[in-house]
């Protein structure tokens, strides 16, 4: 957890804050974290000067009032690590761009954001965004989680972006004091499959015997904290919707994965689909896991240094 001392915690001043607040207490006592920061982001703090005439109470600085209102909330439920210092900032912006520019600026390492899997909710794909564009990996909390690490799930595909997963994924459950990684690849058959006079049963099992290969030398290039190995492997013609599966199967209380990006562009970053599917639809908390800095564009990366 060496990688998570700096973390930046997103408040929405509703009921979703409650799961996130005390996440960021588990987490900060397992990465013996030195500071959080719980931001809160409004577009405008301004009060129209009718307002302020008829309703002279609510005249104090509306940004004043949102940290207090954090304050207040963190203290009823944060149960972090004693030394990590807690700091309190109501940021005026558009989401995400606003988040995202303050999580640089900071020199974030974890960004944890909630989730409400509501398709009316105006939010409802902010996660995604965030994580597109965020310099740093990012934790999604789905509404109403509590703060419990006890079965830590990595999705594998072997790519570098996994290795990265992988490393994160064994330093939380080796912090939550677990003795076992588990381990999900989760693949396709391809369509072409029948020219080779296979059934699809048949060429899924030299799928399977394929990534039992490929898993075989790729962990050695992983520092998995000593833990113990318990992998995986299946079939489906939908990858999102196999690693859910097997994460609700399994019970797993953290999913780890990958996600991909691209630097110095000022372009969307890119995301895999596997890692955008699971974001939007899966019901657990995610961590996307990115290499610091990955999802700065040119013109943050320019902005951040000043």
């Amino acid at each position: 957890m060496y990688r998570y001392k700096k973390l930046m915690v997103e408040l929405k001043l509703n009921d979703l804050d409650t799961s996130l607040i005390r996440y960021a207490g588990l987490v900060s006592k397992m990465a013996g974290s030195s500071e959080i920061n719980f931001v809160f982001v409004s577009d405008s703090f301004d009060i129209p000067e009718e307002i302020k005439r008829l309703y002279p109470e609510v005249s104090s600085p509306v940004d004043e009032t949102a940290v207090q209102k954090m304050k207040d909330r963190v203290a009823a439920d944060f149960k972090g690590h004693p030394d990590t210092r807690l700091t309190f900032d109501a940021v005026e912006g558009q989401m995400p761009a606003a988040l995202i520019r303050r999580a640089g600026k900071a020199d974030i390492d974890l960004l944890m954001v909630g989730h409400v899997f509501n398709t009316q909710f105006a939010d409802a794909n902010l996660p995604e965004k965030i994580v597109r564009k965020a310099p740093c990996s990012v934790l999604i909390l789905p509404e109403n989680t509590p703060p419990d690490i006890s079965s830590v799930l990595v999705s594998v595909d072997f790519s570098d972006h996994c290795r990265n997963a992988l490393d994160v994924g064994s330093a939380f459950a080796k912090a939550a004091g677990l003795d076992t990684l588990n381990i999900v690849n989760v693949c396709q058959v391809p369509a072409g499959y029948k020219k080779t006079g296979k059934s699809y049963a048949e060429f899924g099992k030299i799928m399977i015997g394929d990534a039992k290969g490929k898993l075989r030398r790729f962990l050695p290039t992983v520092d998995l904290k000593g833990l113990k190995i318990a992998p995986s492997y299946a079939i489906s013609r939908d990858v999102v919707q196999g690693i859910k599966r097997f994460a609700e199967n399994q019970g797993a209380r953290l999913v780890v994965i990958g996600a991909r990006g691209r630097s110095g562009d000022l372009a969307a970053i890119l995301l895999g689909s596997v890692t955008e599917g699971l974001i939007r639809t899966l019901e657990k908390p995610l961590l996307a896991v990115k290499k610091k800095g990955e999802g700065l564009g040119i013109f943050e990366a320019l902005t951040f240094s000043k």
